[in-house]
């Protein structure tokens, strides 16, 4: 995560060009419960109400910048907002402006499959489908074919776009985009880093 960012000024500052460069991050739409506050006079009344809210409530948390927080070129950027809420109260919300992902299910001969890859966020090896992150600058399914040959060896799958759905939404504005593809033959990954991190293929169900 950047370290330029802990003062209140800065982050703001780095708010405000956010704002400016990517207007689309704070559309409004007309029937929102939550409007986004960008006025100096308003962020400033909606971090005094929250900071009374918390200290009404034994919440011993300080920090109520408003501005963006942290940002990282894989995990995006973690910003806080001034809002106003349905009610008329005001306070802050934490949100994460995160890069699109895609997901693949590979089919071959009629059945699914599975990688046992590890993960650092939970420390647990886990059984997932194919995936990985989309650059600003790439077509999801051109991803999406890199991440198959990477991490199970398929080339030339037959790709089916399934969609796209945003799996946190509470928090997250980032979405993933979902696949099957139809493989002739699997291998093991081609990526250096990932032949560490995957090591078995499972070839389960019929689907």
């Amino acid at each position: 995560m950047s370290d330029e960012m802990d003062s209140p000024e800065g982050s703001l500052a780095r708010y405000r060009a956010l704002l400016a460069e990517r207007p689309d991050y704070f559309r409004a739409p007309a029937d929102s419960p939550i409007a986004i506050l960008t006025a100096d006079q308003d962020i400033l009344a909606a971090q005094n109400e929250e900071a009374a809210r918390r200290k009404l409530n034994d919440l011993s948390f300080p920090d109520v910048r408003v501005g963006v927080l942290a940002s990282d070129p894989y995990l995006g950027m973690l910003t806080r907002d001034a809002v106003r809420f349905a009610d008329r109260s005001l306070g802050v919300y934490n949100r994460h402006i995160g890069e699109p992902g895609c997901l693949i299910m590979p089919i071959i001969a009629g059945s699914i499959v599975l990688i046992r890859i590890f993960r650092h966020a939970t420390r647990e090896w886990a059984w997932e489908f194919p995936g990985g992150r989309v650059s600003p600058e790439e077509d999801p399914t051109v991803t999406a074919r890199h991440e198959l040959e990477d991490e199970i060896g398929a080339t030339n799958p037959i790709m089916q776009p399934l969609g796209s759905v945003h799996p946190y939404p509470a928090f997250s504005s980032a979405c993933i985009h979902l696949f099957t593809a139809t493989v002739a033959q699997i291998g093991g990954p081609t990526n250096r880093r990932r032949h560490h991190l995957c090591r078995d293929r499972f070839v389960g169900a019929a689907v």
